[in-house]
Protein backbone atom coordinates (compact mmCIF):
# COMPACT_ATOMS: atom_id res chain seq x y z
CA UNK A 1 0.00 0.00 0.00
CA UNK A 2 1.22 3.52 -1.09
CA UNK A 3 0.31 4.66 2.42
CA UNK A 4 2.16 2.32 4.79
CA UNK A 5 5.85 2.94 6.10
CA UNK A 6 8.97 1.18 4.14
CA UNK A 7 9.60 -0.56 7.45
CA UNK A 8 7.80 -1.44 10.44
CA UNK A 9 8.86 -2.90 13.79
CA UNK A 10 8.55 -6.85 14.06
CA UNK A 11 9.78 -9.60 16.34
CA UNK A 12 11.61 -11.96 14.04
CA UNK A 13 14.88 -13.67 14.05
CA UNK A 14 17.76 -14.64 11.46
CA UNK A 15 17.99 -18.46 12.33
CA UNK A 16 16.39 -21.04 14.34
CA UNK A 17 17.34 -21.45 17.84
CA UNK A 18 15.68 -20.74 21.75
CA UNK A 19 13.68 -17.76 21.27
CA UNK A 20 15.45 -16.20 24.23
CA UNK A 21 18.86 -16.24 21.98
CA UNK A 22 17.73 -14.94 18.46
CA UNK A 23 14.41 -13.34 18.87
CA UNK A 24 14.96 -9.49 18.28
CA UNK A 25 12.49 -6.97 18.32
CA UNK A 26 13.38 -3.91 15.67
CA UNK A 27 12.96 -2.71 12.37
CA UNK A 28 12.28 -4.58 8.67
CA UNK A 29 10.87 -3.58 5.71
CA UNK A 30 7.16 -3.60 5.74
CA UNK A 31 6.00 -6.10 3.34
CA UNK A 32 4.58 -4.96 -0.46
CA UNK A 33 4.38 -8.45 -2.32
CA UNK A 34 0.83 -9.02 -2.54
CA UNK A 35 0.04 -12.10 -4.84
CA UNK A 36 -3.28 -13.27 -5.80
CA UNK A 37 -6.05 -13.07 -3.31
CA UNK A 38 -4.01 -11.69 -0.56
CA UNK A 39 -4.36 -8.07 1.54
CA UNK A 40 -2.07 -6.15 3.75
CA UNK A 41 -3.33 -6.26 7.53
CA UNK A 42 -2.35 -3.64 9.70
CA UNK A 43 -2.05 -5.85 13.12
CA UNK A 44 -3.94 -4.38 16.22
CA UNK A 45 -3.02 -7.47 18.08
CA UNK A 46 -1.19 -11.07 18.28
CA UNK A 47 -1.40 -13.71 20.36
CA UNK A 48 1.31 -16.39 20.83
CA UNK A 49 0.98 -20.58 20.92
CA UNK A 50 3.27 -23.01 21.69
CA UNK A 51 3.76 -23.72 17.80
CA UNK A 52 5.78 -20.42 17.72
CA UNK A 53 8.74 -21.05 19.81
CA UNK A 54 8.46 -24.88 18.46
CA UNK A 55 8.52 -23.40 14.73
CA UNK A 56 11.52 -21.04 16.50
CA UNK A 57 13.72 -23.57 17.21
CA UNK A 58 13.57 -25.35 13.77
CA UNK A 59 11.17 -28.30 14.16
CA UNK A 60 9.91 -27.72 11.13
CA UNK A 61 13.17 -27.30 8.97
CA UNK A 62 13.99 -30.26 7.26
CA UNK A 63 10.63 -30.26 5.79
CA UNK A 64 10.67 -26.63 4.54
CA UNK A 65 12.64 -23.85 3.56
CA UNK A 66 11.86 -19.87 4.28
CA UNK A 67 12.37 -16.70 3.74
CA UNK A 68 14.38 -14.73 6.41
CA UNK A 69 14.44 -13.58 8.76
CA UNK A 70 11.52 -15.49 9.81
CA UNK A 71 8.89 -12.79 11.50
CA UNK A 72 7.15 -14.30 14.92
CA UNK A 73 3.42 -15.38 15.43
CA UNK A 74 0.82 -17.59 13.66
CA UNK A 75 -2.41 -15.26 14.91
CA UNK A 76 -4.06 -11.81 14.27
CA UNK A 77 -6.33 -9.32 14.59
CA UNK A 78 -6.39 -5.91 12.61
CA UNK A 79 -7.46 -3.98 9.65
CA UNK A 80 -7.13 -4.21 6.45
CA UNK A 81 -4.94 -1.54 4.78
CA UNK A 82 -4.55 -2.91 0.83
CA UNK A 83 -7.09 -5.33 -0.20
CA UNK A 84 -5.12 -6.16 -3.11
CA UNK A 85 -7.11 -7.47 -6.13
CA UNK A 86 -10.09 -8.02 -4.45
CA UNK A 87 -13.45 -6.59 -6.28
CA UNK A 88 -16.14 -4.16 -5.05
CA UNK A 89 -18.15 -8.01 -3.86
CA UNK A 90 -15.70 -8.71 -1.90
CA UNK A 91 -16.27 -8.55 1.86
CA UNK A 92 -13.17 -7.49 3.19
CA UNK A 93 -11.86 -4.29 1.57
CA UNK A 94 -9.68 -1.47 2.76
CA UNK A 95 -10.66 -0.17 6.36
CA UNK A 96 -12.56 -3.95 7.46
CA UNK A 97 -11.30 -5.11 10.16
CA UNK A 98 -10.38 -9.16 10.75
CA UNK A 99 -8.89 -11.79 12.40
CA UNK A 100 -7.25 -15.19 11.46
CA UNK A 101 -4.46 -17.32 11.57
CA UNK A 102 -1.82 -17.46 8.77
CA UNK A 103 -2.12 -20.27 6.40
CA UNK A 104 1.59 -22.17 6.65
CA UNK A 105 4.27 -21.29 9.00
CA UNK A 106 4.92 -17.93 10.00
CA UNK A 107 8.26 -16.43 7.99
CA UNK A 108 9.24 -13.14 6.33
CA UNK A 109 6.01 -10.58 5.54
CA UNK A 110 3.94 -13.26 6.65
CA UNK A 111 4.25 -13.36 10.84
CA UNK A 112 2.18 -11.74 12.79
CA UNK A 113 3.94 -10.24 15.21
CA UNK A 114 4.51 -7.18 13.35
CA UNK A 115 2.93 -3.93 12.54
CA UNK A 116 1.72 -5.49 9.02
CA UNK A 117 1.49 -8.58 7.41
CA UNK A 118 0.20 -10.36 4.37
CA UNK A 119 -2.23 -12.82 4.38
CA UNK A 120 -4.56 -14.20 1.89
CA UNK A 121 -8.02 -13.06 2.24
CA UNK A 122 -9.90 -16.20 2.26
CA UNK A 123 -8.20 -16.74 5.75
CA UNK A 124 -9.81 -13.73 7.35
CA UNK A 125 -13.28 -13.45 8.76
CA UNK A 126 -14.53 -10.19 10.10
CA UNK A 127 -14.22 -8.98 13.31
CA UNK A 128 -17.61 -8.44 15.22
CA UNK A 129 -17.77 -4.80 16.30
CA UNK A 130 -18.29 -5.63 19.95
CA UNK A 131 -15.07 -7.45 20.15
CA UNK A 132 -12.36 -5.98 21.13
CA UNK A 133 -8.66 -6.63 18.76
CA UNK A 134 -7.20 -8.50 21.90
CA UNK A 135 -9.61 -10.99 22.26
CA UNK A 136 -10.00 -11.36 18.78
CA UNK A 137 -6.36 -12.10 17.96
CA UNK A 138 -6.55 -14.76 21.21
CA UNK A 139 -8.47 -17.24 19.75
CA UNK A 140 -8.11 -18.15 15.96
CA UNK A 141 -5.02 -21.07 16.30
CA UNK A 142 -6.97 -22.67 19.42
CA UNK A 143 -10.52 -22.76 17.43
CA UNK A 144 -9.63 -23.87 14.01
CA UNK A 145 -7.42 -26.51 16.00
CA UNK A 146 -10.34 -27.30 18.37
CA UNK A 147 -13.26 -27.42 15.90
CA UNK A 148 -10.59 -29.96 13.71
CA UNK A 149 -10.45 -32.28 16.65
CA UNK A 150 -13.50 -32.82 16.97
CA UNK A 151 -14.51 -33.21 13.47
CA UNK A 152 -12.00 -35.63 13.33
CA UNK A 153 -13.42 -37.51 16.02
CA UNK A 154 -16.88 -37.78 14.09
CA UNK A 155 -18.28 -35.13 16.70
CA UNK A 156 -22.13 -36.03 17.79
CA UNK A 157 -24.77 -34.29 20.37
CA UNK A 158 -24.86 -36.09 23.60
CA UNK A 159 -21.22 -37.11 23.39
CA UNK A 160 -19.39 -37.46 26.85
CA UNK A 161 -15.69 -35.66 26.21
CA UNK A 162 -12.47 -35.88 27.91
CA UNK A 163 -9.87 -33.39 27.37
CA UNK A 164 -6.44 -32.97 28.68
CA UNK A 165 -4.67 -29.54 29.81
CA UNK A 166 -8.11 -27.95 30.32
CA UNK A 167 -7.10 -24.31 31.25
CA UNK A 168 -4.48 -24.19 28.13
CA UNK A 169 -4.55 -22.36 25.39
CA UNK A 170 -5.79 -25.21 23.31
CA UNK A 171 -8.29 -26.54 26.13
CA UNK A 172 -10.13 -22.95 26.93
CA UNK A 173 -10.80 -23.07 23.61
CA UNK A 174 -12.30 -26.83 23.10
CA UNK A 175 -14.24 -26.53 26.41
CA UNK A 176 -16.74 -23.79 25.44
CA UNK A 177 -16.94 -25.51 21.68
CA UNK A 178 -17.81 -28.70 23.49
CA UNK A 179 -20.38 -26.72 25.60
CA UNK A 180 -21.80 -24.10 22.56
CA UNK A 181 -20.99 -25.77 19.17
CA UNK A 182 -21.33 -29.81 19.74
CA UNK A 183 -23.69 -29.53 22.45
CA UNK A 184 -21.83 -32.70 24.72
CA UNK A 185 -23.78 -34.08 27.26
CA UNK A 186 -20.38 -34.30 30.10
CA UNK A 187 -17.34 -32.87 30.24
CA UNK A 188 -14.08 -33.85 32.05
CA UNK A 189 -10.88 -32.06 31.78
CA UNK A 190 -7.67 -32.41 33.37
CA UNK A 191 -6.23 -28.99 35.64
CA UNK A 192 -4.02 -28.05 38.58
CA UNK A 193 -6.11 -27.26 41.32
CA UNK A 194 -7.29 -23.45 42.76
CA UNK A 195 -7.56 -21.29 39.65
CA UNK A 196 -7.54 -23.11 36.71
CA UNK A 197 -9.84 -25.80 38.09
CA UNK A 198 -12.03 -23.04 38.71
CA UNK A 199 -11.37 -21.38 35.34
CA UNK A 200 -12.54 -24.97 33.60
CA UNK A 201 -15.44 -25.07 35.31
CA UNK A 202 -16.71 -21.59 34.76
CA UNK A 203 -15.94 -22.73 31.06
CA UNK A 204 -18.22 -25.35 30.76
CA UNK A 205 -16.12 -28.65 32.82
CA UNK A 206 -18.66 -31.14 34.68
CA UNK A 207 -15.40 -32.64 36.14
CA UNK A 208 -11.76 -31.64 36.61
CA UNK A 209 -9.18 -34.24 37.36
CA UNK A 210 -6.35 -32.55 39.25
CA UNK A 211 -3.24 -34.12 37.21
CA UNK A 212 -0.96 -33.55 39.96
CA UNK A 213 -2.79 -35.89 42.05
CA UNK A 214 -4.19 -38.74 39.84
CA UNK A 215 -2.29 -40.74 37.14
CA UNK A 216 -4.41 -40.70 34.02
CA UNK A 217 -4.01 -44.29 33.34
CA UNK A 218 -5.86 -45.04 36.32
CA UNK A 219 -9.09 -42.97 35.94
CA UNK A 220 -12.14 -44.76 34.74
CA UNK A 221 -14.46 -43.53 32.16
CA UNK A 222 -15.96 -44.51 28.57
CA UNK A 223 -15.94 -41.62 26.39
CA UNK A 224 -17.07 -40.95 23.03
CA UNK A 225 -14.40 -37.98 22.41
CA UNK A 226 -11.32 -37.55 23.88
CA UNK A 227 -8.94 -34.48 22.92
CA UNK A 228 -5.44 -34.83 23.69
CA UNK A 229 -3.67 -31.50 23.91
CA UNK A 230 -1.17 -32.22 26.38
CA UNK A 231 0.85 -35.22 24.46
CA UNK A 232 -0.58 -37.70 27.23
CA UNK A 233 -2.61 -39.82 24.16
CA UNK A 234 -1.22 -43.73 25.62
CA UNK A 235 -2.58 -42.70 29.16
CA UNK A 236 -6.06 -42.42 27.70
CA UNK A 237 -6.48 -45.36 25.45
CA UNK A 238 -8.33 -47.31 27.70
CA UNK A 239 -10.99 -44.89 28.60
CA UNK A 240 -11.90 -44.78 24.30
CA UNK A 241 -15.54 -45.85 24.27
CA UNK A 242 -16.54 -48.59 21.18
CA UNK A 243 -16.94 -45.97 18.22
CA UNK A 244 -15.53 -42.96 19.31
CA UNK A 245 -12.65 -40.96 19.02
CA UNK A 246 -8.97 -40.04 19.99
CA UNK A 247 -7.94 -36.83 18.64
CA UNK A 248 -3.84 -35.40 19.55
CA UNK A 249 -2.19 -32.22 18.50
CA UNK A 250 0.74 -33.49 20.38
CA UNK A 251 1.27 -37.56 20.61
CA UNK A 252 1.72 -39.72 17.13
CA UNK A 253 1.79 -37.67 13.95
CA UNK A 254 0.85 -39.37 11.23
CA UNK A 255 1.37 -39.12 7.42
CA UNK A 256 -2.21 -38.42 7.09
CA UNK A 257 -1.77 -35.11 9.39
CA UNK A 258 0.92 -34.01 7.29
CA UNK A 259 -0.47 -34.28 3.77
CA UNK A 260 -3.46 -32.65 4.90
CA UNK A 261 -1.47 -29.46 6.51
CA UNK A 262 0.79 -28.98 3.13
CA UNK A 263 -2.51 -28.90 1.44
CA UNK A 264 -4.38 -27.06 3.03
CA UNK A 265 -2.08 -24.50 3.95
CA UNK A 266 -1.02 -23.82 0.05
CA UNK A 267 2.54 -24.65 0.92
CA UNK A 268 4.29 -23.66 -2.45
CA UNK A 269 5.97 -27.40 -4.00
CA UNK A 270 9.35 -25.16 -4.17
CA UNK A 271 9.72 -24.40 -0.60
CA UNK A 272 9.11 -28.29 0.64
CA UNK A 273 12.60 -30.12 1.10
CA UNK A 274 13.50 -32.46 -1.98
CA UNK A 275 12.24 -35.61 -1.59
CA UNK A 276 10.12 -35.21 1.48
CA UNK A 277 6.59 -34.93 -0.44
CA UNK A 278 7.27 -38.19 -2.57
CA UNK A 279 8.09 -39.88 0.98
CA UNK A 280 5.73 -39.00 2.70
CA UNK A 281 3.13 -39.43 -0.24
CA UNK A 282 4.40 -42.98 -0.49
CA UNK A 283 2.98 -45.97 1.15
CA UNK A 284 6.13 -46.92 1.77
CA UNK A 285 7.87 -43.50 3.13
CA UNK A 286 4.30 -42.71 4.59
CA UNK A 287 4.14 -45.92 7.05
CA UNK A 288 7.64 -45.44 8.23
CA UNK A 289 6.39 -41.73 9.29
CA UNK A 290 3.62 -43.92 11.11
CA UNK A 291 5.93 -45.94 12.51
CA UNK A 292 8.75 -43.84 13.85
CA UNK A 293 6.28 -41.14 15.23
CA UNK A 294 4.21 -43.64 17.14
CA UNK A 295 1.13 -42.51 15.14
CA UNK A 296 0.58 -46.09 13.77
CA UNK A 297 0.86 -48.13 17.25
CA UNK A 298 -1.62 -45.19 18.80
CA UNK A 299 -3.86 -45.70 16.02
CA UNK A 300 -3.59 -49.77 16.08
CA UNK A 301 -4.80 -49.32 20.05
CA UNK A 302 -7.58 -47.07 19.27
CA UNK A 303 -8.89 -49.34 16.65
CA UNK A 304 -8.65 -52.40 18.91
CA UNK A 305 -11.10 -50.53 21.17
CA UNK A 306 -13.16 -50.36 17.99
CA UNK A 307 -12.32 -46.26 17.90
CA UNK A 308 -10.17 -43.76 15.48
CA UNK A 309 -7.54 -42.47 16.36
CA UNK A 310 -5.90 -39.26 14.12
CA UNK A 311 -3.51 -35.72 14.64
CA UNK A 312 -4.21 -32.48 13.19
CA UNK A 313 -2.54 -29.68 12.73
CA UNK A 314 -4.40 -25.99 12.23
CA UNK A 315 -3.90 -23.89 9.44
CA UNK A 316 -5.63 -20.83 8.28
CA UNK A 317 -9.43 -21.23 7.52
CA UNK A 318 -11.78 -18.78 6.82
CA UNK A 319 -15.12 -20.88 6.94
CA UNK A 320 -14.13 -21.84 10.76
CA UNK A 321 -12.93 -17.79 11.60
CA UNK A 322 -16.55 -16.81 10.35
CA UNK A 323 -18.32 -19.55 12.54
CA UNK A 324 -15.78 -18.81 15.26
CA UNK A 325 -17.20 -14.72 14.74
CA UNK A 326 -20.81 -15.99 15.19
CA UNK A 327 -20.10 -18.07 18.29
CA UNK A 328 -17.99 -14.58 19.61
CA UNK A 329 -20.81 -12.16 18.80
CA UNK A 330 -23.74 -14.26 20.03
CA UNK A 331 -21.54 -14.62 23.54
CA UNK A 332 -21.07 -18.33 23.52
CA UNK A 333 -17.41 -17.98 22.77
CA UNK A 334 -15.07 -15.74 24.74
CA UNK A 335 -11.18 -15.15 24.73
CA UNK A 336 -9.22 -16.51 27.28
CA UNK A 337 -6.07 -13.77 27.96
CA UNK A 338 -3.73 -14.99 30.76
CA UNK A 339 -1.55 -11.50 30.30
CA UNK A 340 -1.07 -8.71 27.53
CA UNK A 341 2.25 -7.54 26.30
CA UNK A 342 3.62 -4.65 23.86
CA UNK A 343 5.34 -5.16 20.78
CA UNK A 344 8.73 -4.28 21.94
CA UNK A 345 8.38 -6.95 25.42
CA UNK A 346 7.35 -9.32 22.83
CA UNK A 347 10.50 -11.52 24.50
CA UNK A 348 8.83 -11.11 27.72
CA UNK A 349 5.40 -12.29 26.50
CA UNK A 350 7.18 -15.09 24.55
CA UNK A 351 8.41 -16.33 27.64
CA UNK A 352 5.29 -16.09 29.41
CA UNK A 353 3.58 -18.24 27.13
CA UNK A 354 7.02 -20.95 27.37
CA UNK A 355 6.41 -21.14 30.95
CA UNK A 356 3.54 -23.56 30.68
CA UNK A 357 2.26 -21.87 33.41
CA UNK A 358 -0.19 -19.06 31.25
CA UNK A 359 -4.03 -19.55 32.16
CA UNK A 360 -5.46 -18.73 28.70
CA UNK A 361 -3.70 -17.09 25.95
CA UNK A 362 -0.91 -14.65 26.01
CA UNK A 363 -1.81 -11.65 23.71
CA UNK A 364 0.76 -9.10 21.84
Amino acid sequence: AKTTPKTMRACHYPHHGPPSSVVTVGEIPTPTDLKKGECLIKVSAASLNPADWKSAKGEQMLILSFKWPRVYGFDFSGVCVDAGDSDSKDPIQVGTEVFGMISGLPQRDRGTLAEYVIVPRDICAIKPAKVKHTDAAAVPLVSITAIKMFEACGAKEGARVFITGGAGGMGTAALQLAKHKYKCAHLTTTASKGEKTELCKRLGADVVVDYRSTKLEELEGNYDIILDCTGKAWKLVHMLASGGGMCSILSGPTPEALRTWIQESRISPDSITTGIRPFLMSKIGGGLFGFVSGGRSLKKACEARGATFSHVIGTGNGEIMKDIANLMAEGKYEAVIDSEYSLDASLEAIERQMSGRAKGKVVV
